[in-house]
């Protein structure tokens, strides 16, 4: 579930970030734009246009790429339409370019960024079938419990990003022990550890926490 929930992460700081890359994108698209408004048809800059919330949808997702379509579809009105530099239209039928503009490409947008963020789950899920099997690999040659938990804990460390992890193994009374601690650890933490690794033993849950 981490490698998910990593990218998932991941894809929401792009995300943030993408709509400085929708600004970005739009301005200097529409500052090119500006130099041969003079000299192409009208039509064209929404096919340009649609290129751009494109790539902004492949490179930051839905939510930036139909932040993207409205920046162009003002963009559009107030810099590469009559009358140059108000949202005033001087040809009616320039409305209906624009809305029909606005509507592909949000629609656009929205496909784009769901792709590309079921692409991201798909490399998600293909990186943790392949952590697993490699791990189930290395633990089947390992006899010693002590080699086992190292193990498990190098991997959850390198995984997780985690700074200390210790394992623990019940006795037959019910009570969890720590068997193996990869860093060095404060008492409390260790006592605080013991508890929580008790109660979802006792409860068989599994015990998300973040600091």
């Amino acid at each position: 579930e981490y490698n998910r929930a990593t990218m998932r992460r991941r894809t929401a700081r792009l995300e943030t970030l993408g709509y400085l890359i929708a600004v970005g994108c739009i301005a200097a698209s529409t500052a090119l734009f500006m130099l041969g408004r003079e000299h192409f048809a009208k039509g064209q800059w929404a096919l340009l246009y649609l290129l751009i919330v494109d790539l902004v949808a492949a490179v930051s997702g839905a939510r930036a790429a139909v932040f993207a379509s409205v920046l162009a579809f003002f963009s559009w009105n107030y810099f590469l339409l009559p009358p140059y530099g108000t949202l005033r239209i001087a040809d009616p039928k320039d409305w209906l370019a624009l809305v029909v503009f606005l509507v592909v490409g949000v629609a656009m947008g929205i496909q784009t960024g769901r792709m590309r963020e079921r692409g991201a789950e798909a490399i998600a899920r293909q990186k943790e079938t392949t952590m697993l099997n490699r791990l189930s690999a290395y633990l089947v040659s390992l006899s010693e419990t002590a080699s086992m938990a190292k193990t498990l804990l190098d991997e959850i460390v390198n995984t997780l990003g985690a700074s200390f992890a210790t394992f623990f193994l019940p006795d037959e009374g019910g009570e969890v022990h720590p068997q193996h601690t990869l860093t060095a650890t404060s008492e409390a933490t260790d006592v605080e550890a013991g508890q929580f690794a008790q109660w979802a033993y006792r409860q068989n849950k599994a015990i998300a926490s973040a600091r």
